[in-house]
């Protein structure tokens, strides 16, 4: 099983849909827990980021002596509880344990001046982390992109459509990557490639993105297609591959891999990767 973590609500959310998977193994810090069990811990609740650095440690930390080997973390920057990530970093890097990330940025417009801030060092700060290869790697992942992907959204049940969008995405592609391919160009990223972003795409249409990304240098495509189709359409090889090419430029390298599967629908998933800060320009005036 995979061993994945949330910190904070938003963290914490993703994880517990992801959980609803038996493949992964999910583990939740957040304040909204009145009681620490196995899996979830009950963080105090705090009333600012600084207080968050300034708390007593130990008895997270011991918590956190029971994940081992792997963990992929979940947060969102503008919680105030997510000033507890560095420290949670650290004690599991201390321990050993291979990390990657998944950032969520909030709408950081409509935060006030001091969570945007705080978001904007949490973010920067983890992908300099990233860079340096104290974690495998981050991937960014915007609530204003996911929103756009999933359409129609209702009030009561935003973030639960939003997330669906993601959990659902990062579920396929751990299957896909865990599958053999009928065939595949597939090359590793650079080794420099350590921030990225997921997103959707089509055999004829533009992706879509999770996060508004710049300056990639690698990106993979995962094409799940429906076996029958596979083994019926005419030219589909033809058509993937010149969709790959037209995506190749001298800056950017591009491998794909082919899947059967099952569903009625093709779905096709993508992960672009850059050795790059990637910044959000807004305007708090």
């Amino acid at each position: 099983m995979k061993n994945i973590l949330g910190i904070g609500t938003a963290g914490s959310n993703i994880v517990q849909q992801l959980s609803e998977y038996p493949v992964y193994k999910g583990y939740c810090i957040s304040n909204e827990y009145s009681k620490t069990s196995k899996y979830k811990f009950a963080l105090k609740t705090l009333s600012d980021p600084e207080q968050y650095e300034a708390m007593d440690f130990s008895k997270l930390h011991t918590w956190l002596e029971k994940i081992e080997g792997t963990c992929t973390v979940f947060l969102c920057g503008a919680s105030d509880s997510s000033a507890i990530t560095l420290r949670a970093l650290e004690a599991m890097h201390l321990k050993g344990i291979k990390m990657d990330i998944v950032y969520f940025v909030p709408e950081v417009e409509v935060l006030s001046e001091t969570k945007i801030l705080h978001e904007r060092s949490v973010r920067g700060i983890l992908q300099n982390f990233a860079r340096s290869g104290l974690f495998e790697k981050i991937c960014l992942v915007s609530n204003v992109s996911l929103e756009q992907v999933a359409g129609s959204t209702n009030v009561y049940e935003y973030y639960k459509q939003i997330n669906h969008v993601f959990t659902s995405t990062y579920y396929m592609l751990d299957v896909f990557k865990n599958t053999k391919a009928i065939t595949s160009t597939f090359k590793r990223p650079k080794e420099s490639c350590r921030i990225t972003t997921l997103g959707l795409s089509s055999v004829s249409g533009e992706d879509r993105l999770f996060f508004p990304f710049k300056q990639e240098v690698d990106v993979i495509y995962y094409y799940g297609i429906n076996e029958e189709k596979l083994k019926t359409e005419e030219n589909l090889f033809r058509t993937i591959t010149n969709k790959v090419k037209s995506k190749i430029t001298e800056e950017r390298k591009v491998s794909f891999g082919i899947y059967p599967t099952q569903y009625e629908d093709d779905y096709i998933y993508t992960e672009y990767f850059s050795p790059k800060i990637q910044e959000i320009n807004i305007d708090t005036e």
